[in-house]
């Protein structure tokens, strides 16, 4: 897969996919734990440092996590022994690179923190075309609510974004 420039066609991913969770933490992990157990969800991938440190400190540990080090809000999260590997790649605001995604792959496969030089928010899309069935994507909403992709019920969707972008 090539480097792939999402530029104008951000727009695509500016509005909240199924589940919006507009609540504060703790009620939004709350509210995430009972969707995952309710569908019978087996991994979480959150990405984000905000999504990620809210869903840590509230007892939701991710399979894998996306982080860039950056917030608006000053939130560090540390590596916990929970995750066997740190990753680092370098991904450039608006694209999922090679690297990144050759990270995201191993991230979907064990427990995994990816520390991005640069910006993380895109990875959210390569976690939900390569998490195995029974996965959710958890990533933070720049108007404030969580948003969680059952990656069931989205996969087909995302391989036509996919086979769009490459032919740009």
């Amino acid at each position: 897969m090539r480097c792939l420039k999402l530029g104008k066609r951000r727009d695509l991913f500016a509005f909240p996919y199924p589940i919006a969770i507009w609540r504060d933490p703790p009620r939004s992990v709350e509210i995430l734990k009972d969707v995952v157990n309710d569908y019978r969800l087996e991994r979480i991938y959150s990405v984000g440092d905000v999504v990620t440190k809210n869903l840590l400190t509230h007892g939701l540990i991710p399979t894998s996590v996306a982080v860039d080090e950056k917030t608006r809000r000053g939130v560090q999260v540390e590596q916990l022994a929970i995750y066997d590997k740190v990753v680092r790649v370098y991904n450039p605001p608006g694209y999922i690179t090679e690297e990144a995604w050759a990270a995201v792959e191993e991230a979907v496969r064990g427990h995994i923190m990816i520390k991005v030089e640069g910006e993380e928010d895109m990875l959210s899309l390569a976690f939900i075309k390569l998490a195995p069935p029974r996965s959710v994507v958890v990533y933070g909403h720049y108007l404030g609510a969580m948003i969680a992709i059952p990656v069931d019920w989205y996969r087909d969707e995302i391989a036509k974004l996919f086979d769009y972008l490459e032919k740009c």
